[in-house]
């Protein structure tokens, strides 16, 4: 069996590995997959049985999956919820890269979300973070992006919208202070882990010889899940302002160059593993 590397840029997080293949894999995204097989993929990523159930229970407490049962074999379909998660997560992605200009809009955020309400607020900030923006200060975030429509759908879809405030707001002036970018992001670090990545995976892009349908998933499924945690550190920002924008190109061309030559045997062993059915799922 395949297994997962060591590389520490890696978080083997099973619901975010999960929502990492449905995105590069499921086709079309309503289609059901068996539990069985989700628990065999994440197997190849040295997950427990036991915590890859219990990842799939907790999807369906959180709205984001719903089990079908036939006989003893339990399929799962991803809410609507999931759904606007992976398209969000699409349009992120396809963005990651830099501005030439400075940015006209940026986005401001708070929120009004208690203890009592912790879940709503953790799922709301992980959005926040995904889509590039830093926290000014407690339950305030800004973005150099205009993110009004796609703060607002997030918030309605986890009906919080009466506790969040969006606003768009403008710079007084071109030149963004840098001590501001300091404190909002850890750009400094970015160049580091970009090239990291460019290292690790560019004979991948390059054309690796080639593996069987359950390495390429493997292999596929690691490198895309490396680089779609950059959306969380990477906010966007003009070049002027970005010292790391030559490794992020590099990053981005290895990261297109990979996926087109893995997904393919990537997707075939996905949807064989996962179509599979059985009694004893």
């Amino acid at each position: 069996m395949c297994s997962a590397t060591d590389d520490d840029a890696f978080d083997p997080n099973p619901q975010g590995l999960l929502f990492s293949m449905f995105g590069a894999y499921l086709r079309p995204r309503t289609a059901s997959m068996w539990s069985g097989g989700l628990v065999a993929l994440l197997e190849h990523f040295d997950i427990a049985n036991a915590t890859a159930r219990m990842t799939l229970n907790r999807m369906v407490h959180r709205g984001l999956a719903e089990p079908h049962r036939s006989g003893r074999a339990v399929h799962y379909t991803l809410t609507a919820r999931s759904l606007h998660l992976l398209e969000d997560g699409d349009n992120r992605l396809s963005t990651l890269d830099a501005a030439d200009i400075a940015p006209k809009t940026w986005t401001l955020v708070w929120h009004n979300l208690p203890d009592s309400r912790k879940a709503e607020r953790s799922n709301f900030v992980k959005q926040l973070r995904f889509h590039g923006f830093g926290q000014m200060q407690d339950a305030t975030w800004i973005a150099p992006k205009d993110y009004v429509e796609q703060v607002s759908a997030h918030a309605k879809l986890l009906g919080i919208s009466e506790e969040v405030a969006v606003f768009r707001a403008r710079m007084d002036r071109d030149v963004m202070p840098a001590a501001m970018l300091g404190r909002l992001w850890q750009l400094d670090e970015l160049a580091d882990r970009y090239q990291r990545f460019t290292r690790r995976y560019r004979q991948l892009a390059e054309g690796a010889p080639e593996l069987t349908e359950e390495e390429s998933f493997v292999a596929c499924t690691e490198m895309l899940h490396t680089f779609r945690s950059f959306a969380n550190l990477d906010p966007e920002l003009p070049r002027l302002w970005t010292p790391h924008a030559d490794a992020r190109d590099e990053a981005l061309s290895t990261y297109r160059g990979a996926l087109d030559a893995l997904r393919p045997r990537a997707s075939a062993h996905f949807l064989s593993v996962t179509a599979a059915g059985s009694a004893s799922a």
